[in-house]
C-alpha cells in the first residue's frame, strides 16, 4: 500500500505494480479459478478506490457545512441566514440539514482525519456496489472492476466530505435495484414498498439531488408501466408494483423541515445563469482549459461508452437508455453532473443484457489471461493518472490542503478578539463562518440562493474593485476584509492597501487582513498594523531610508508571528 501511495507516472514504480500484476494473473487458470479472479479484482478495487478518496480537505463549502450542524445539534434547523450580514434573515432552505449533523458528528468523533476516512470509505463503497451489482448481472470480473474503478476515477474530483457524498451512494443504490433483473414478486415488493422510499425519505433529508433521483425512478416506472419485462402482467398488478410505491416516495420527499421548497430548490439553482457562471462546479467540461485535460479525457471516454450502452439497451431496456442520455446532457451543462453520469454509465454498461454472454465467446476465452492483465492495467493506470492530478494540486496526505482557506487569518483575527462584518470572496466564506461566527458575519459564501441574484452581482462589483467602492464598503458597514493574495479579483486589495481609512494588520503567504480604522479596531490597528510594508508593491513598500528601522521591526514582527512563511522570510 506504501508503495502504491507514493508512486508517481515519472517514476518507475508504475511498471514494477503492473508487473506484479501481471505476474498473479499469469499463474491463475481462469477456467478453475473465477473466484480467485473475482476476489484479486475486488481486492484491487477496493484499495485502489479508497487511495483515491483519501485526500486533504480540498474544498471550500465543508466548513459552513460543518458549522451548521453544530448549530442544528445546538439550536435547531434554521430557516432563515445567520451567517453573513448582507443577507441576515433571507430564507435559507436546509435541504442538507440530516447530512450536515452526520458530518458534524464524525468531525467530532476523529476531527478532519476522520471526514477524510469518510471520504475514502464511500469512495470504495462506491465501487463495491459497482462490482457486486456487475458479479448478480453475471458479468466478467475484470469488466466490473474496471467500470468501477473508471466511475471512482470520475467521483473524485467531486469526492469531498460534503452533503451530495451521501447523494452519490443513494444514486448508486437506486440503480442497483432498477437497472437489475426482474426480481421474484416477493422481493420486488419489499423493494418497491420499503427499501427504496426509505432511500428518497432519508435522501430528500440529506441534499436536493433526490430530485434526480426521482426523475430516474419515474422513467423506470413509466417503461415497467408500459413495456412490462414480464408478459401476461395486468395493469393492475403494474400499478402496484410499479406507479403505487413510486408514488409514495415521491411523498414521503415532502416530509422534511422544508416541505415542497425542497422539490424547487435544485431548479432555482441551475436556472439561474449568475449562479450558474460564480461557480466552477456548474462549468461545462467541455470548456475547461488544457490544465484539466484528464477531466475532459474521461468526459469523452465516458460519453463514448455512454453512447454505446444507449444503443445496446434502446430495444431491451429504453428506459436505461433514456436516463443515460438525460443525465448525459445534464453533465455536458455542468461538470458536477459528470459525477451522476458516471455512476449510472458504470450500472447501465454492466446491465447491457449481452454482458454475461462474454465469458462465452471463443474469442474472449482464448484471448482471457491477456484480458485479465489488460483490465489490471486500465485500473491501475486510472489510478496513477488521478494520484498524479492529486499530487499537483497538493491533495495527497491529511490535513487542508496548502492556500485553500484563510487558516491563518481567522486565527489572527480570534488572537485580537475582532468582532464585525467582513468583506471575503466567495470561497472563503465557508472557513470564516466554521472559524468566527457569531463573533463576526460574512460578505458572501457558497449558499448562493440565500444572498440571491442581486447580491451576487453587488459582491462580483465589490471584489472586482469598481469605483466607489469603499465608499459602498462604508453603507454596508463593512470593517474588515479578509482577501486572498494575487493573482485573482480585481483592484480592491490595492484601494485598501493605499487608502487612509484602511490599514493592513496581517498577512501570510495566501491572505491579506485589512481593518477600517474605527473606534473598535483602533486598538488593534495601533498594535498590528502595518504603516511601511506593503506586500503588494514591488520591493515590500520599501522606498525610504529613513523608514529603515520601521521596516525592519514590521519585518520582524510578521516573521515572528509566521515563521514558516516564505514572504515573510523575503521580507
Amino acid at each position: 500500500l506504501i508503495h502504491i501511495q507514493q508512486f508517481r507516472l515519472t517514476g518507475t514504480n508504475f511498471s514494477d505494480i503492473v508487473d506484479m500484476m501481471a505476474q498473479a494473473l499469469s499463474k491463475t487458470d481462469p477456467d478453475t479459478n473465477s473466484r480467485l479472479i473475482s476476489y484479486i479484482f475486488l481486492a484491487l478495487l477496493l484499495i485502489l478506490a479508497f487511495v483515491i478518496g483519501f485526500t486533504k480537505i480540498n474544498d471550500h463549502d465543508i466548513w459552513w457545512h460543518l458549522k451548521t450542524g453544530e448549530i442544528i445539534l445546538q439550536s435547531g434547523i434554521p430557516h432563515a441566514d445567520i451567517f453573513s450580514f448582507t443577507a441576515l434573515g433571507n430564507h435559507w432552505v436546509t435541504h442538507e440539514w440530516l447530512a450536515e449533523v452526520i458530518i458534524y458528528l464524525i468531525y467530532k468523533m476523529g476531527g478532519l482525519t476522520a471526514l477524510i476516512f469518510f471520504t475514502a470509505t464511500v469512495s470504495a463503497l462506491m465501487a463495491f456496489l459497482v462490482f457486486e451489482f456487475g458479479k448478480r448481472r453475471g458479468a466478467p470480473a475484470y469488466l466490473s472492476a474496471a467500470l468501477s474503478l473508471f466511475m471512482v476515477a470520475g467521483l473524485s474530483y467531486m469526492m469531498f466530505p460534503r452533503p451530495h457524498a451521501f447523494g452519490f451512494i443513494f444514486l448508486a443504490l437506486l440503480a442497483f435495484f432498477l437497472f437489475k433483473s426482474p426480481s421474484s414478486p416477493k422481493a420486488r415488493k419489499f423493494e418497491r414498498w420499503l427499501i427504496i422510499p426509505l432511500i428518497f425519505w432519508i435522501w430528500a433529508n440529506m441534499h436536493a439531488g433526490f430530485i434526480l433521483g426521482l426523475g430516474v425512478y419515474w422513467v423506470v416506472v413509466a417503461r415497467e408501466f408500459i413495456l412490462p419485462e414480464l408478459k401476461g402482467e395486468s395493469s393492475g398488478i403494474r400499478f402496484k408494483f410499479s406507479i403505487a410505491p413510486a408514488l409514495l416516495a415521491t411523498l414521503l420527499c415532502l416530509v422534511n423541515p422544508n416541505g415542497i421548497a425542497i422539490f424547487l430548490y435544485p431548479f432555482q439553482i441551475s436556472g439561474t445563469s449568475t449562479f450558474k457562471s460564480t461557480i466552477a462546479e456548474w462549468v461545462s467540461p467541455i470548456y475547461l482549459g488544457r490544465a484539466e485535460w484528464l477531466a475532459q479525457m474521461l468526459f469523452y471516454i465516458a460519453t463514448a461508452l455512454g453512447l454505446l450502452a444507449t444503443i445496446l439497451h434502446i430495444k431491451k431496456r429504453p428506459d436505461i437508455s433514456i436516463i443515460i442520455v438525460v443525465v448525459e446532457l445534464l453533465a455536458c451543462f455542468a461538470r458536477r453532473n459528470i459525477q451522476n453520469f458516471v455512476i449510472i454509465l458504470a450500472f447501465g454498461f454492466l446491465a447491457i443484457s449481452s454482458i454475461p454472454k462474454l465469458k462465452q465467446l471463443q474469442l474472449i476465452r482464448t484471448a482471457q489471461r491477456a484480458i485479465l492483465v489488460a483490465a489490471a492495467i486500465w485500473m491501475i493506470a486510472w489510478f496513477a493518472l488521478i494520484r498524479d492530478y492529486q499530487a499537483d494540486h497538493d491533495f495527497l496526505g491529511t490535513g487542508i490542503q496548502q492556500g485553500l482557506a484563510p487558516i491563518g487569518a481567522a486565527n489572527f483575527l480570534n488572537k485580537v478578539g475582532f468582532e464585525g462584518n467582513i468583506v471575503n470572496v466567495l470561497g472563503d466564506g465557508g472557513y470564516l463562518i466554521w472559524a468566527g461566527y457569531p463573533r463576526w458575519k460574512v460578505f458572501v459564501d457558497g449558499r448562493l440562493d440565500v444572498y440571491g441574484e442581486e447580491q451576487i452581482k453587488n459582491y462580483r462589483l465589490v471584489v472586482g474593485g469598481a469605483p466607489g467602492v469603499l465608499d459602498l464598503l462604508d453603507q454596508i458597514n463593512a470593517v474588515a476584509a479578509v482577501l486572498p493574495m494575487p493573482p485573482g479579483i480585481g483592484e480592491l486589495r490595492n484601494f485598501l492597501s493605499t487608502d487612509s481609512r484602511w490599514s493592513l494588520v496581517y498577512f501570510d503567504d495566501y491572505y491579506l487582513v485589512y481593518l477600517r480604522r474605527n473606534q473598535a479596531n483602533q486598538n488593534i490597528v495601533n498594535q498590528w498594523g502595518y504603516n511601511v510594508i506593503n506586500p503588494l508593491q514591488s520591493g515590500y513598500g520599501y522606498n525610504d531610508r529613513l523608514k529603515l528601522e520601521a521596516f525592519n521591526n514590521e519585518a520582524q514582527r510578521n516573521l515572528s508571528i509566521n515563521p514558516e512563511s516564505g514572504l515573510a522570510n523575503s521580507i
